[in-house]
């Protein structure tokens, strides 16, 4: 049996509803196992061993790349999408055509400040 290492690893709300059709979606392009799905919902301590809170995790989504570095919203979802068919043509262009970076992360922003409210889950408390 051939053990497959994922290149990246992506943590993500399983408990998000909109989340969850996009990470689903994703989960079914990545047959080649490309990427570790990691449901902070259900695994926290895979958080402390990547040196997050789960709070942190819970306000933008973050990706371990290949290269083991912490990427974290639209720079996470590149990570991810370089692994995956047909996303992986969506990298390059949104790296390479001015501001569109830029536009993607602020759109971002707004959703990652308004998710869990539009999900009607409770903002989390300070640590």
């Amino acid at each position: 049996m051939t053990v497959v290492k994922s290149k990246v690893t992506c943590f993500h709300d399983g408990e998000c509803p909109i989340c969850a059709i996009e990470i689903n979606a994703m989960k079914k392009l990545d047959k080649a196992g490309n990427v570790k799905w990691v449901d902070i919902a259900q695994d926290k301590t895979a958080l402390t061993k990547a040196g997050l809170t789960y709070k942190q995790a819970m306000a933008r989504m973050y990706v371990i790349d290949e290269h083991q570095q912490l990427q974290s919203g639209v720079m996470g979802f590149l990570q991810v999408w370089k692994q995956l068919p047909y996303y992986r043509r969506i990298a390059p262009i949104i790296e390479t055509v001015p501001l569109l970076l830029p536009v993607m992360e602020f759109c971002y922003g707004v959703f990652a400040r308004y998710r869990l409210p539009l999900t009607g889950k409770a903002q989390l408390k300070e640590e």
